[in-house]
């Protein structure tokens, strides 16, 4: 490890766009004068990550990550101090010198950058083979076949494994790449007294390969393909090495990054091919699993950059069944599934080939949430339309609605599948709650997110705690969207972040509410816990406040003038601790009479209506 100069450090920092480099991989919107989006440290259905580029810094109000561009790289990215800093030294154009203080840490960092150096340039070599030596003319000829043309083949730096271990060892020498380096990333294999080989040998065979790259662009794994037809498995994936885990990389997430947060949705498919091509034409949300079962740690990847995910999947068995467990890990964590339906036989790769951009584009147009496929996919199967066969199929389904932890999300999906299925809703719920209880059971009894609670208790609770005024402020701006307009466009981030009892407001002015649109409040909803969700119920069915916009100006007042006899009263109390200078005694006097003269000046507005509130 190594010894960076404390200024150094600090130019590093003030060269940084923070509020662009967590915008890579969070998806933010401006509130005010800062940046706000859902944290990507913990799992959270509203916003509390702000992004302040006057301060450059970040800072979670859920789970109180925060701290400079440096920490975010970090904690994200999972690098050491020195990486980060590293890192955005390079994308700012710093030079660093450093000094070794570490010998055992320097080890490991080179070691770690070894193997990364050893994975791409492999990966290039493997490229050159497929685009120039005869050797791989079979993989040429299969990329032909599916209609993978040279220019996509580079774009994807894709290559080809030769069948001979010897030139494979006879090109690592040249490279001076040790063998225990090919064994400690998979590309060697340690043979076993079962195999019948001696020494060591390729894992990649005569094969198609596709670089895994981790979200920085870098080559982590290789998955490959056979070529001849009769060959098994059909795709082989490095195994689990240093630099990659299956369950954490998704194929393709460092180039669609961008695109899935720029459209809020993710397009998920099986294989590299087809989400190569998918990507290539046109769809750039679109990424792939690296042929194992989809996991949290994947949901909670996509989860940091959309709310949305389209399955795109084969249209057989096995791809629904893969949708629906899918659907089992994105949605307890908030995301919304949604599955397109290929026609039968095709996969998104065969239906571009025969039929174009616009086949695949109807397709992802048409893609209808979870419970909906699956009611189709029930139906399609069964014997006749009867209630019985309907209430067989409502079980099934009240299973995939018990994983719903939003009770607005539960209702919804009650009332739309009770229809499609002609069933009471009743009688669905009670299926809904038996599946609930059959989990929690399933569990070992414990408490689960589906598990019933008195929400309704809760959420009176939390409306106890909040600040009245605040209280008062969420139901004018849930009435009226002037006032929902006009609080989104003032100043008011530090009251929300410096007043107690201001939380729901603050979930009210960072979300897309527009009173205007019909549905938009079950979007809002949707999106929350269960006991804020319920005590937004209580505000929405309150008797309507009367007044507007200059009423809620003079509650914002209330709440600002909150805030700054808050912020006097700690400075006053700092000024009667021991030991002060007179130097310390005379800044924090002089930073208690500014804050006067604006509370002051707070106070004269709230009094310029016989309608203000009570500070």
């Amino acid at each position: 490890m190594s010894r960076i100069p404390e200024e150094t450090i600090q130019q590093v920092i003030a060269a940084t766009d923070i509020v662009a480099l967590v915008g890579r991989s969070v998806k933010l919107r401006k509130a005010g004068t800062n940046f706000v989006g859902l944290c990507p440290f913990h799992n959270e259905k509203s916003p509390s990550f702000n992004v302040s580029p006057s301060r450059n810094t970040y800072h979670c109000f859920g789970c109180g990550a925060g701290g400079t561009a440096i920490r975010f790289v970090m904690e994200h990215d999972g690098m050491s101090f020195v990486e980060a800093v590293k890192r955005l030294a390079d994308a700012a154009g710093i030079r660093i010198e450093e000094e070794v203080w570490d010998a055992n840490a320097e080890a490991e960092a080179k070691h770690r950058s070894l193997l990364l150096r050893a994975h791409r340039e492999i990966s290039e070599w493997f490229h050159q083979l497929l685009m120039k030596h005869k050797i791989a003319a079979p993989a040429r000829d299969y990329l032909k076949s599916r209609g993978i043309t040279a220019e996509v083949a580079k774009n994807w730096q894709m290559g080809y494994a030769p069948p001979n271990g010897a030139f494979f060892r006879e090109w690592a020498a040249q490279a001076k790449i040790p063998e225990s380096v090919l064994v400690e990333a998979g590309l060697f294999v340690q043979s076993d007294e079962e195999s019948g080989r001696r020494g060591t040998y390729p894992r990649f065979r005569d094969r198609l390969m596709f670089p895994i790259r981790n979200e920085n662009g870098d080559v982590i794994a290789f998955s490959g393909r056979i070529i001849d037809p009769a060959g098994k498995p059909k795709y082989l994936n490095s195994p689990e090495t240093p630099l990659f885990s299956k369950s954490k990389v998704l194929f393709g997430f460092d180039r669609a990054r961008r695109a899935i947060s720029k459209a809020g949705e993710a397009i998920i498919c099986e294989g590299q091919i087809d989400m190569i091509m998918i990507y290539e034409a046109g769809f750039q949300n679109v990424v792939a699993g690296q042929g194992t079962a989809f996991t949290e740690l994947h949901a909670k990847l996509l989860k940091r950059v959309c709310n949305e995910i389209v399955l795109c999947y084969d249209s057989d068995n096995a791809g629904y069944g893969a949708a629906e467990k899918a659907f089992k890990i994105l949605s307890p964590i908030g995301l919304t599934v949604k599955v397109a339906s290929l026609p039968q036989g095709e996969d998104p790769d065969s239906l571009l080939r025969k039929q174009g951009t616009e086949a695949l584009q109807a397709v992802l147009g048409n893609a209808t949430d979870f419970l909906e496929y699956q009611i189709r996919r029930l139906r399609a199967s069964a014997k006749s339309d009867s209630m019985v066969e309907r209430v067989r199929m409502a079980e099934q389904v009240a299973a995939a609605i018990s994983i719903f932890t939003g009770v607005a999300q539960r209702i919804t999906a009650v009332n739309k599948v009770a229809k499609l299925l002609e069933i009471s809703e009743d009688q669905l719920n009670a299926m809904v709650k038996r599946a609930a209880n059959e989990s929690k059971s399933s569990n070992g009894g414990q408490r689960s997110g589906n598990s019933p609670v008195n929400v309704v208790d809760e959420a009176k609770k939390l409306l106890a705690a909040q600040h009245k005024t605040a209280v008062l402020l969420c139901q004018m701006a849930l009435a009226d969207a002037e006032v929902m307009y006009w609080l989104r466009e003032s100043d008011c981030e530090a009251m929300l972040h410096e007043v107690p009892g201001t939380e729901l407001l603050s979930l009210l002015v960072h979300s897309r509410h527009d009173p205007l649109e019909e549905n938009s409040q079950l979007v809002f909803m949707s999106g929350l816990e269960r006991p804020q969700e319920a005590a937004f119920a209580q505000l929405q069915a309150s008797p309507r406040l009367p007044g507007g916009l200059e009423d809620a100006k003079l509650a914002l007042y209330t709440l600002e003038l909150a805030r700054l006899q808050n912020l006097i009263q700690g400075l006053q109390s700092k000024q009667r601790q021991p030991g002060l200078s007179a130097e310390e005694i005379a800044r924090l006097q002089e930073r208690v009479m500014e804050l006067s003269a604006m509370r002051k000046e707070c106070l004269d507005r709230t009094k310029a209506s016989p309608n203000s509130f009570s500070p």
